[in-house]
């Protein structure tokens, strides 16, 4: 196929089905495309000046520099005419192939209360128009399928956003090939496979009802610091085999929650610092401050690699994101904001995981 390339994005998990949507209108959208700085074509602006620009960039200009390869012009980009696969759409275990059309551009999608999962308002404006080839049914290619070679099987439990997959191109164009031909790429090859699927299918609707029971729950037996109990037991399961304990109470030094890591890579540990705040409404820039104290009391444990705030309230204050940005530069570690519809999806993930 000449010099077409080959490449791998992967969606929000959380969003499938209007990303899916989007996909079939020709609008392969990406995350981290929230704010209008986020703009690739600004951000390639900045980058062609040379010299440090990396000191001109924001924090949130910053979060968006992995889809970078979006740019036809950017080092090792997707060009038009290229091959996308996209991981676990329309649904989980399935992807689609795709065929780029046309040149990044960016164009933010409005979210609703039900899909604005990371509390931004708008999201995944980074789009590149494609043609989706595989169309049968709507249901893209399982990928347990008898003609998915088990390269690409095991190149999709890459966790990245997005990678090259050249080297499977191979595999890719028999997988077109057998579709215009009208092969069947929607059965599983195994019984196991199958039961499998249907088991994670039944699972994922399962999941959405629990997620909704939970905050009825949650909200009716939980009050104020009482949160920080369930809230460890869930992270410990999200973190099998690291050290979670509860650090709350009246010497807490900032940090309610600290997830100690093993580093493989040398004796000192690494570190996560966890507030915890039972709030309604908005979150004000404050909050930062014990974040600030944590890091400074904890540093002498092991290295801090993260700070997370994780609360019941619905925004931000206007000032927060100032503030954070402030702070992370401050003490040179990264702080993630947790809401209160992600904090009830992390925990659902996390009860689900001790369920199974």
């Amino acid at each position: 196929m000449g010099n077409r390339r080959y490449w791998s994005i992967r969606t929000d998990k959380d969003n499938r089905e209007i990303l899916f949507a989007e996909l079939a209108q020709g609008k392969l959208r990406q995350g981290w495309g929230y704010d209008v700085t986020q703009d690739l074509v600004k951000i390639q602006k900045i980058v062609k000046q040379g010299g440090k620009w990396w000191e001109q960039l924001t924090d949130t200009q910053n979060a968006a520099l992995p889809n970078m390869r979006m740019l036809s012009d950017a080092e090792d980009s997707i060009k038009i005419g290229d091959i996308i696969l996209t991981p676990n759409l329309p649904e989980q275990n399935f992807f689609c192939l795709a065929e780029v059309t046309g040149d990044y551009y960016f164009e933010r999608l409005k979210l609703n209360e039900e899909t604005d999962v990371n509390d931004f308002g708008f999201d995944y404006g980074h789009i590149l128009p494609i043609r989706l080839l595989t169309t049968a049914g709507t249901a893209g290619i399982d990928k347990y399928n008898k003609h998915v070679h088990a390269e690409i099987r095991s190149t999709l439990r890459t966790p990245m956003r997005m990678w090259n997959l050249d080297p499977y191109s191979q595999s890719i164009e028999r997988l077109l090939t057998c579709f215009n031909q009208g092969e069947d790429l929607l059965v599983p090859s195994t019984g196991e496979a199958r039961l499998n699927i249907a088991w994670d299918n039944a699972f994922s609707k399962a999941i959405e009802t629990l997620q909704k029971k939970l905050t009825e729950q949650l909200n009716a037996n939980f009050q104020a610091a009482e949160w920080e109990e369930p809230i460890k037991t869930v992270l410990s399961q999200l973190y099998p085999g690291a050290n979670v304990r509860w650090t709350g109470g009246a010497n807490e030094h900032g940090a309610d929650i600290v997830i100690q890591l093993q580093n493989h890579f040398g004796d000192i540990p690494w570190l996560i610092v966890i507030q915890v705040k039972n709030y309604t409404g908005e979150i004000g820039e404050n909050v930062l401050s014990q974040i600030r104290e944590a890091h400074n009391y904890y540093s002498k444990e092991g290295k801090i690699i993260l700070g997370v705030i994780l609360t019941t309230a619905e925004k931000r204050s206007s000032l927060f994101d100032e503030a954070k940005a402030k702070l992370e530069r401050e003490i040179s570690m990264p702080i993630e904001l947790i809401l209160r519809q992600k904090l009830i999806k992390i925990m659902t993930e996390g009860l689900a995981r001790k369920i199974t």
